[in-house]
């Protein structure tokens, strides 16, 4: 499925690279999931969705072929689901792609902090019209169509950035 951020298309499948390498270095940047606390992860998480309304979640729900597997995301225990859309890829492996949408920030959070305790493993991203935030146990990467967004966050935040894949100014 391709995300679109005002003039940037994101690929998220299991074909593409994360969303993370498919940016230019301005509209992006990734973190240490360990390095993040609650309230770090709140304040990322309220400037990117402030309008929660437009907040949408895609992420990896069952494999199809070649193994039937579902994946554990546990979505259900931290999200109030009012719609849920799948999307089926096929490649060399058919899988589904769920989307849902109207997320609550404080929901987004409790999630991440979920994920961050290593407690699953989703290939999951949340997203506006103009940002990704995707995270994962080892990373938290914002992808941005707005420079603006991107330093400010890396201004505020700049001793958690993971820069092994950065080029700092």
């Amino acid at each position: 499925m391709i995300i679109n951020l005002e003039e940037m298309n994101i690929n998220f499948d299991l074909e593409s690279e994360t969303p993370f390498f498919q940016a230019f270095n301005e509209n992006r940047v990734r973190f240490d999931v360990e390095h993040v606390n609650k309230k770090q992860l709140s304040n990322i998480i309220n400037q990117l969705f402030t309008n929660q309304t437009k907040t949408k979640c895609s992420f990896l729900s069952e494999y199809k072929y070649p193994v039937k597997f579902r994946e554990k995301t546990r979505f259900g225990r931290f999200f109030n689901i009012t719609n849920w859309k799948e999307e089926v890829h096929t490649s060399n492996e058919e899988y589904i792609i769920v989307t849902t949408e109207n997320l609550k920030n404080d929901e987004i959070i409790n999630y991440c902090l979920y994920i961050q305790k290593g407690m699953i493993e989703p290939y999951i991203i949340f997203y506006n019209k103009q940002n990704i935030l995707y995270i994962s146990n080892d990373v938290i990467d914002i992808i941005s169509s707005s420079k603006d967004m991107i330093s400010n966050i890396k201004l505020e935040f700049k001793e958690f950035i993971d820069v092994f894949y950065e080029i700092l100014d």
